[in-house]
């Protein structure tokens, strides 16, 4: 017992030592220190708040189940790692307003998802991933856009026939890094003119390694390339017998536009 009681003491001999010790530290040196801890601390949570685009939200919709009735998939659960920022859901696209409601599926035919997650996969062993612009596309979009941007020539007219984004058998994709930030490309999306056909002749060398590797891992794919637009690609599959396009508001999508059925 005596060793105990001498332990005890030895403890708080010290632990008053201490204190005697921290309290002859001057004010400044203690509030300088306090300092530090606190601006290490503040960078930390700086540094944990960094966004990283990794994954699309899922958006509540219940248009990608109706989609489903008609062989349509919803790529953001099919490929959860798939960055998805539909265009035409918003005002940055070439009319300058939202075309697509604001919980719009990114939806594309069952077989066409199955090649874009395998296109994935490939990109993603290389250190990038996909961005989609857009997949498929109301019908109802389709007739509207290209009443109203007749001169741009970037949009099918259904009285030759319907684009294949109209099926969900065509997407429109860009490269992305590991952490969801675009890479540089030959244009953005919907810009026309030479700079975006499919074989960029421009003289930046990084661009060209970049749209390489995008249109290797889309054909390897599955896809076809398109020669006046870089980020658009089509289902082999569907080339010579296209698939029956899905209208708006089959799967419960109400287009807001003048020449909406």
């Amino acid at each position: 017992m005596k060793e105990v009681e001498s332990l005890e003491m030895s403890v708080e001999s010290l632990t008053h030592g201490a204190m005697r010790m921290v309290s002859r530290v001057p004010a400044f040196l203690r509030l300088s220190t306090l300092i530090i801890q606190l601006s290490t601390l503040l960078l930390l949570v700086s540094c944990s708040s960094t966004k990283e685009e990794r994954r699309s939200a899922v958006v509540p919709s219940n248009a990608a189940e109706l989609g489903a009735t008609r062989g349509l998939t919803d790529i953001r659960t099919f490929i959860p790692d798939v960055a998805v920022d539909l265009r035409y859901a918003s005002r940055n696209n070439i009319a300058g307003r939202p075309l697509y409601p604001a919980n719009a599926p990114c939806l594309l035919k069952t077989g066409t998802a199955m090649k874009l997650q395998r296109a994935q996969e490939i990109l993603r062993e290389k250190g990038f991933g996909l961005r989609v612009w857009d997949a498929w596309r109301p019908p109802e979009v389709q007739l509207f856009m290209v009443e109203t941007t007749r001169d741009s020539g970037l949009f099918l007219n259904p009285k030759s026939a319907w684009s294949r984004h109209c099926s969900g058998t065509a997407v429109d994709v860009t490269l992305v890094d590991l952490k969801g930030r675009e890479v540089e490309m030959p244009t953005y999306h919907d810009e026309g003119g030479e700079k975006a056909r499919y074989n960029y002749s421009g003289g930046n060398r990084q661009v060209h390694r970049n749209l390489h590797t995008l249109q290797r891992a889309m054909v390897d794919a599955g896809f076809q390339l398109l020669d006046t637009e870089w980020w658009h690609f089509d289902d082999s599959d569907y080339m010579l017998t296209p698939a029956p396009v899905v209208f708006g508001h089959e799967i419960g999508i109400r287009v807001e536009n003048e020449n909406a059925p």
